[in-house]
């Protein structure tokens, strides 16, 4: 094993400090929570509309929570890994919901939010239903997701390079 593969094992084999792994799963928590209110936003927006929220799109949906939870767990099991997902995480998350409600889904794989919220302000027929209607709480709760991932992303970070330098 050369030199640089060592250090690498070396840092990922070794255990966080208490205060970064707390640090870290305070991140990962905050950002489950804020796809939470977002989901949540997304059953009202359901509601409102007469729309029936598919299992598959339930089971789709999951994935946005795979970067966060797997954050969770490794700040939890005190590894080190935790800091650069967690620092993906926010970044892959924000990008992703502002991405897909914004520009609309290249994939189709998401029920009635396959098109943008500006598409769907002014009026959109998805399976022979129309839908029609994204108010002001719905781009809240689409905006709070970079104001509350981005910055545990960044503290993320942080802890990695406190971790790198042996703090």
């Amino acid at each position: 094993m050369s030199r640089r593969e060592e250090k690498a094992a070396g840092f990922l084999d070794k255990k966080m400090p208490a205060d970064i792994a707390k640090t870290i799963t305070t991140c990962s928590i905050i950002m489950i929570i804020a796809i939470l209110v977002h989901d949540g936003d997304h059953i009202r927006q359901a509601l409102n509309w007469g729309y029936s929220i598919p299992i598959s799109l339930w089971v789709l949906n999951l994935t946005v929570y795979v970067l966060p939870v797997i954050t969770l767990f490794l700040a939890k099991s005190g590894r080190p890994s935790a800091s650069l997902v967690g620092a993906v995480a926010g970044v892959f998350t924000t990008a992703s919901f502002l991405i897909l409600h914004l520009c609309g889904s290249f994939t189709g794989n998401w029920g009635v939010w396959n098109f943008s919220y500006f598409d769907l302000i002014k009026g959109v027929t998805y399976n022979g239903a129309y839908y029609q209607g994204v108010d002001l709480l719905s781009w809240v709760l689409l905006f709070h997701i970079p104001v509350f991932c981005l910055p545990c992303s960044w503290k993320c970070w942080q802890q990695y390079k406190r971790l790198k330098e042996g703090r």
